[in-house]
């Protein structure tokens, strides 16, 4: 589901895939690759990081991929909306996405901006040839598709424009670069720039202007009278000539007399005083411990010894490919891809609810979708075993004693709700659709 290539420089290496809602991966830290800007985190931050949330999903702030511009997808009414598609990720402004899906038919468009305002799901122009206007087909591969990187256009490789090619050539003393990728992304599709796109002769790539992050939300300025939080008055300043006089007759006055006793007695404080030096102290022998801390201190190596496992040792000794992907958190299961693959499968069923065609739906929510749902299913089962069989678990005690069994029940307990009720609700839609 996550995307092989980085979405800042379209090549591959060492990427994290974000477990958010855009599906993309990035090159994170600075010496993950050499001519990519990368999201500049240190390996210390990206080791500190449970789930790895590039900054739209974060934040629930996305690009439209048809403008470029920012839109918050949390406000209600939200500003940007989702193509339903499990494998696309992509969100849209709902005018920008009704212009390029009904280009000619104004009044169309117009009454489709309304429905995907009021929750409607749509397929986004990636999922339909800009030639044919028909859906892909990956069994064929004449009709697997050819994806843009940095719009919303796709091809089928039989519809490809010659203009985009897969190896530099010169025309009639013109230089033509290579626009078209193989073996690049995930179902056999090719990555490619289309015709709108310059190329940057320096990187062979597009532009790489094309991501936008928003900035923190929450990082509001502070009023001048707020000092770390906490409000303070404001004092006014005022020159001595514009303070009011006061009569002096009512101003009592002191006077005060120092006995030169007592400058003397603050001289001889003052004085140093001399402290002799402390010679070290060379232990000759370890300190004698008591049997509780003796105990104590075996029950703590224990401890740190249990929690090195043979995966983490197997993570320090991988050597990442400067050529081919490694996702280094492919198989995460987070609430937000389950809600990605729930999401597909509403959409289909609406399509088809609306009188669709099987392919038409297949291109929003694949097969795949429904297998990997009953996949997270089945594991997620095992790991809640305790709350689904109760005292019968040969191994309750087990996952109420150790705090990282209870973090990950806890966090896998609400994505199995989800999961379990998505499928239900699929298998009785699909069944009320065929009859």
């Amino acid at each position: 589901m996550a995307d092989l290539v980085c979405a800042l420089c379209d090549n591959g290496g060492e990427i994290i895939s974000c477990e958010g809602r855009c599906l993309r991966s990035f090159h994170a830290t600075n010496d993950s690759s050499e001519d990519c800007p990368t999201l500049g985190y240190s390996r210390q931050q990206l080791d500190a990081a449970e789930v790895f949330k590039c900054k739209n999903c974060e934040y629930g702030i996305y690009q439209c991929f048809a403008c470029g511009r920012l839109g918050s997808a949390k406000t209600n009414p939200p500003e940007v909306f989702p193509c339903a598609s499990s494998t696309c990720g992509h969100f849209y402004h709902a005018m920008c996405v009704t212009q390029l899906l009904f280009p000619e038919n104004e009044a169309k468009a117009t009454e489709y901006t309304a429905k995907i305002a009021s929750g409607a799901k749509f397929a986004c122009p990636l999922h339909k040839c800009g030639i044919c206007k028909h859906g892909e087909n990956k069994e064929d591969r004449e009709l697997q598709f050819a994806v843009c990187r940095r719009c919303p256009k796709s091809y089928h490789r039989r519809c490809l424009p010659r203009e985009i090619v897969f190896e530099d050539f010169t025309e009639n003393g013109q230089h033509v670069f290579q626009r078209a990728w193989d073996d690049l992304l995930p179902n056999n599709r090719i990555l490619i720039y289309c015709l709108k796109h310059d190329i940057n002769p320096e990187y062979r790539t597009a532009t790489r202007n094309h991501i936008k992050f928003p900035k923190d939300p929450t990082a509001l300025k502070k009023p001048l009278n707020c000092v770390n939080g906490m409000n303070t008055k404001t004092l006014k300043i005022r020159r001595l000539e514009e303070l009011p006089s006061a009569p002096l007759s009512n101003v009592k006055r002191f006077s005060y007399s120092v006995k030169s006793s007592t400058l003397s007695n603050l001289r001889n404080k003052r004085r140093k005083v001399i402290v002799p030096e402390e010679k070290p102290v060379v232990m000759t022998k370890l300190p004698e411990i008591d049997s509780d801390t003796e105990m104590r201190m075996y029950e703590f190596a224990q401890k740190a010894s249990a929690g090195i496992t043979m995966d983490d040792v197997k993570k320090k000794l991988v050597v990442p490919s400067t050529y081919a992907p490694n996702l280094q958190n492919a198989d995460n299961i987070t609430l937000e891809n389950v809600e990605i693959y729930v999401e597909a499968v509403k959409g289909a069923l609406h399509m088809l609810e609306n009188g669709a065609s099987i392919a038409d739906a297949k291109s929003v929510c694949p097969p795949n979708v429904l297998f990997q749902l009953v996949k997270w299913k089945n594991k997620l089962s095992v790991v809640l075993a305790p709350f689904l069989h109760g005292m019968r678990y040969t191994s309750y005690g087990r996952h109420f004693t150790k705090l990282d069994k209870l973090q990950l029940l806890i966090s896998y307990s609400g994505i199995f709700k989800v999961v379990t009720r998505s499928l239900i609700f699929a298998v009785v839609q699909m069944i009320l659709a065929c009859y």
